[in-house]
């Protein structure tokens, strides 16, 4: 299935992310710096200081707007929505968010801000540091640990989804839930211009 990514900044859509079998061949995703709460990391939790670019068609995207419904962090994190249609030029926002004076047309346009020569897929969903001006992290799950964990202070919930006494059993389950064989029905049906002719399989934490 063809479908568009930034190469050195410029956007092309004549890219193929299948292999010779019709399998959708997984990118990792770029970004994985951390917020702490102390900001050793150099990006500190604070209240006012991130955005999130998700998207309700994507339930990698889908499941960090749950965590932070779960963990009360909507007044500290504040949100754009893409568009449920994933077009030519990628994810795209038709509604600007109050929370974004500049928000963006496209969300092409948030990497190109974090890395003007960015090579790779444009993918949700994506922590933005709106001081800093650049993409903190654009993993799901590291960046539901970070509202779950590196967060806690701006919690209004006293929820833990994260238990130290379980992480090695949580980190065991989160990889064999990527398992392509589980992953393929869900990739089937994401709503896109043009649906797969092959069956393909989605490994990956983002779209």
């Amino acid at each position: 299935m063809a479908s568009g990514m930034l190469v050195k900044g410029k956007w092309i859509t004549e890219h193929n992310d299948q292999d010779q079998n019709g399998k959708f061949q997984e990118k990792p995703t770029t970004f994985r710096d951390r917020i702490t709460a102390d900001g050793s990391s150099g990006f500190k939790a604070e209240a006012g200081c991130y955005h999130l670019y998700a998207s309700l068609a994507c339930p990698w995207a889908h499941r960090t707007l749950i965590m932070r419904e779960l963990k009360g962090l909507n007044a500290v994190i504040s949100v754009s929505i893409a568009d449920i249609i994933l077009g030519d030029q990628g994810w795209s926002f038709s509604q600007a968010s109050e929370a974004m004076p500049d928000s963006p047309q496209y969300l092409q346009e948030v990497y190109l801000k974090a890395d003007p020569k960015f090579t790779g897929r444009v993918t949700v969903p994506v922590l933005w540091d709106t001081q800093k001006q650049t993409i903190v992290n654009n993993d799901s799950l590291e960046i539901m640990r970070m509202l779950d964990v590196e967060f806690e202070a701006f919690s209004t919930q006293t929820l833990n989804f994260y238990p130290h006494n379980l992480r090695k059993r949580l980190i065991k389950r989160s990889i064999q839930s990527f398992h392509p064989s589980t992953l393929e029905s869900i990739a089937l049906v994401l709503p896109r211009h043009k649906q797969p002719t092959k069956r393909w399989s989605l490994n990956s934490s983002s779209i």
